[in-house]
């Protein structure tokens, strides 16, 4: 991958109260020669006259930046994926797994980024179809995790699952979440299920709190492909990492595999997963009356 970033596009929230740490990042950016570019919203909220559509900074940038937290760069990455650039992010509080550059640490680690000092780290995303009675309804991706998840109403939701064409159980849970691995440390987690380093080709299937304490989280290959036939629910709805959603009914299909798309996150080369994990995980905690 090449390290000649010139044409530089920045993203971040455009209704944010606080734009300076974006002026921070643009001055920061011009003042090493690179053109900055920003979706018209942002470049609006900033005053600047130039803003770009989507689809324009996927062709137009070598390089995306994010900053904000993990949520953020989830956003962006979905949307921008398809264009092959890679990313790097940058933290707006508190550290996160895939915004992992401190925003005061951004002027040095930025500089070896730019410098073509750097790792690359790839996190394939997921795909699922919505289909009903034969036809497509939707059709979307996720960089952590697909989830069907009960509405308002409450009541389980009951499904049938096929791995590549085989039976593989019948669920009676809350809700069902097909998680990548780089999702394995987010809505995953927390409902038990294991951690996955994340160049581990896979994914993982979890209920949520399911009717019978047999059924358990699976790990299975990246190239399988999840069927799930929804069988009975009160009212459900499909999430793409928490953002995008559509509601499901009885005797929709959701068929869920790998995507032909993947992100390029790149890191400073000091970067360690696991110091991530010890700092959010908070692993190596000792109380105070051990120190």
């Amino acid at each position: 991958m090449t390290h000649s970033f010139k044409n530089i596009a920045v993203f971040g929230k455009h209704d944010a109260q606080n734009l300076e740490p974006i002026k921070r990042i643009m001055a920061f950016l011009e003042k090493q020669g690179k053109q900055v570019l920003f979706e018209k919203p942002l470049a609006q909220s900033l005053g600047l006259e130039t803003g770009y559509s989507l689809p324009e900074l996927g062709k137009k940038a070598d390089l995306f930046i994010v900053y904000g937290g993990d949520g953020t760069l989830l956003g962006v990455a979905r949307r921008m994926a398809p264009y092959g650039v890679p990313f790097v992010g940058i933290n707006a509080g508190r550290l996160g797994f895939i915004t992992d550059i401190p925003s005061e640490a951004m002027d040095k680690e930025l500089t070896e980024i730019l410098s073509g000092q750097y790792r690359i780290d790839s996190r394939d995303l997921l795909r699922c179809q919505q289909i009903r009675d034969g036809q497509v309804i939707f059709d979307d991706i996720a960089l952590n995790d697909i989830v069907i998840s009960r509405g308002v109403s409450g009541g389980m939701i009951e499904c049938a699952i096929t791995v590549d064409n085989l039976p593989m159980s019948s669920q009676r849970a809350d809700g069902l979440i097909v998680s990548s691995p780089t999702g394995s440390t987010a809505y995953a987690l927390s409902v038990g299920g294991p951690m996955i380093y994340p160049s581990v080709p896979c994914m993982l299937l979890i209920p949520v709190a399911p009717h019978s304490l047999s059924n358990r989280p699976i790990v299975l290959p990246q190239s399988a492909t999840i069927d799930i036939d929804v069988i009975h629910i009160r009212d459900a709805v499909l999430y793409f990492d928490m953002q995008d959603n559509n509601e499901v009914k009885v005797g929709d299909k959701l068929k869920i595999f790998s995507s032909e798309n993947s992100i390029h996150l790149l890191h400073p080369p000091t970067h360690n997963y696991f110091d991530t994990l010890r700092k959010k995980l908070h692993w190596n905690y000792v109380p105070k009356d051990r120190q």
